[in-house]
């Protein structure tokens, strides 16, 4: 399993609204049939200008899909936008659930 974080600051809580409808408006459709792949979007109550989407994706090819899909569809907005982007990639070395 492989994992990509992204942490994103926004000037406001309303950039940070219209970036996360953006969101949850494209990436249903952009998915598509895209098998294996688990996106989730967190925030914060107590900071509300920062949005946090973690990414799953069961091999690097499909990982790599994905995020040609997000520089075609996503950076734009990122870019418009200006949020300040921290990000993270990596290869899950360990999983608990209970």
């Amino acid at each position: 399993m492989f994992t990509k974080i992204f942490i994103r600051t926004f000037p406001s809580a309303e950039e940070c609204e219209l970036f996360e409808s953006i969101l949850q408006t494209k990436w249903p459709d952009l998915l598509g049939n895209t098998e294996g792949v688990t996106f989730q979007a967190f925030r914060n109550d107590q900071a509300p200008h920062i949005s946090t989407v973690v990414w799953e994706f069961p091999d690097e090819a499909t990982q790599a899909k994905i995020e040609e899909l997000i520089q075609e569809n996503i950076v734009r907005f990122t870019k418009t936008l200006s949020p300040k982007t921290l990000t993270f990639s990596g290869k899950r070395i360990m999983y608990l659930k209970t």
